[in-house]
């Protein structure tokens, strides 16, 4: 099976995505008061937030919740439609719109006191360029002193471990389960990851439906994400490990410095 661009790959699991929880929704308010946590400890306990890779909503339906005015956008029409319909079904208001993160700021309107990207997001963009875009394009929705808050798999110690995949994981009741698993393939440099993602889901005893996707990430390390945050023009850019932020995944955060004068 071939890999699949971030849009084909989040439009096709869009519907799915749920799969890889125990309980989706228990899993985003989860994530969403930690990110606010995060957001509060730099100052930014409310205002106006961008969701640059929304997905399904995992973090910006909480985050709006729980107060933020957030605009959430994603290359995955299927996923931005899910996610309009998971904040209707809950009452929560949020902009929604469809938009590549390398040209955000054609999407959105007016600046943004915080814009996030979580869940290793980023590491879908395979070249320095294509990431160089997405960080230009995203401080220029920033007010000037705003906060990128991103995270992304500690590809430092994976790169070191080479690990061939995310075991099966069950959840739910027999009769009505469900799950998710990966197998992940490197290349002899490192530089990449290729994963393919399996979901499955019981319909009934014995009655099982499965779905595969694969797609590319690259092995994006600190050091190299830090340097390109530093090129397109952030500042105070900080690390924070899951132990120090109680998030699942390494987190980096930088202020948007001043526009670059003609």
């Amino acid at each position: 099976m071939g890999a699949a661009t971030p849009e084909q790959f989040y439009d096709a699991l869009a519907s799915e995505y749920h799969l890889l929880f125990d309980d989706w929704w228990s899993a985003a308010q989860w994530h969403g008061r930690v990110i606010a946590g995060i957001l509060a400890q730099q100052g930014l306990a409310g205002g106006r937030l961008l969701d640059c890779t929304c997905g399904i909503g995992t973090q910006a339906l909480p985050l709006a919740a729980l107060g933020y005015a957030v605009t959430a956008t994603d290359v995955s029409e299927a996923a931005v439609e899910r996610a309009g319909a998971e904040a209707a079904a809950r009452g929560i208001d949020v902009e929604c719109g469809v938009g590549d993160v390398r040209e955000v700021r054609d999407h959105v309107h007016g600046l943004f006191d915080a814009v996030i990207s979580c869940d290793n997001a980023l590491p879908h963009l395979l070249t320095d360029g294509d990431l160089e875009r997405a960080l230009r394009s995203i401080r220029a929705c920033l007010r000037p002193g705003g906060l990128l808050l991103a995270t992304l798999r500690d590809y430092d110690a994976l790169r070191l471990t080479r690990p061939e995949g995310v075991p099966i994981s069950i959840h739910g009741d027999a009769g009505a389960r469900h799950g998710s698993g990966q197998a992940w393939t490197w290349p002899e440099d490192g530089e990449y990851v290729d994963i393919e993602l399996f979901t499955f889901a019981e319909d009934g005893p014995g009655s099982w439906r499965t779905h595969s996707l694969a797609t590319r990430y690259r092995a994006l390390q600190r050091e190299k994400l830090g340097s390109l945050l530093t090129a397109a023009r952030y500042t105070a850019v900080e690390w924070l490990m899951p132990g120090e932020s109680g998030y699942y995944q390494p987190m980096v955060l930088a202020r948007a410095g001043q526009p670059q004068s003609p």
